[in-house]
């Protein structure tokens, strides 16, 4: 059976959908740190929110995810992106008072639910004119498209190899790492045919 290829979103919709936020207000601040780790660290949306204050470690630039999928644990490295999202929020969290074990908190303490995230996307999705492909169905992003979009950027700029995805996508097996190589082969085909033709077809 043929397995579905993930759905992606380009690097240009991601800040599309990014400048849709109002990162001067709590939430908005809150929210846009949420996706930067979906999309930059390649995180579950149910491990980003169930990230406790230990868990994002600045001094060593490392998240750790306790519990993934599978009950496994693993550390994924920060960029500055992620660094500079997720201070920001820390910070404002503090200076309004806001007290939680949870790092992405409500504004009365209690656990961000994934269903809430789900929503921002799709409202974010609408107001920049952002979708998904899905056959012949136009979708509005969903947070798992974010950590698709990271593995795939990730393997097709060369920064790492699969092993190395899998390692950070926290993949028990390497053939579920192995469909971001098609994403992209699928992409190289749909290049290839676009060329321009040495002469003119007769």
């Amino acid at each position: 059976m043929a397995k579905k290829l993930p759905k992606i979103i380009s690097k240009e919709k991601v800040l599309s959908l990014l400048k849709g936020i109002n990162r001067k207000c709590p939430t908005g601040c809150r929210n846009y740190a949420i996706l930067i780790v979906l999309y930059r660290a390649g995180l579950r949306i149910s491990e980003a929110c169930n990230l406790t204050i230990p868990d994002m470690d600045f001094k060593t630039a490392q998240i750790y995810v306790q519990e993934g999928k599978g009950g496994k644990d693993r550390y994924v490295p920060m960029d500055a992106d992620i660094i500079q999202a997720c201070k920001a929020w820390g910070e404002m969290k503090e200076l309004g008072g806001i007290k939680s074990e949870f790092f992405f908190c409500t504004l009365d303490g209690g656990r961000v639910d994934p269903r809430y995230v789900r929503e921002v996307c799709r409202r974010l999705s609408e107001k920049a004119g952002v979708y998904i492909q899905d056959g012949r169905k136009k979708k509005p992003v969903h947070p798992h498209a974010f950590r698709h979009s990271c593995f795939t950027e990730m393997l097709r700029e060369g920064e790492l190899n699969i092993r190395e995805i899998q390692q950070l996508a926290g993949h028990s097996d390497v053939s579920t790492t192995m469909v971001y190589t098609h994403v992209i082969q699928d992409e190289l085909a749909g290049k290839i045919k676009s060329r321009a033709p040495m002469v003119p077809v007769q």
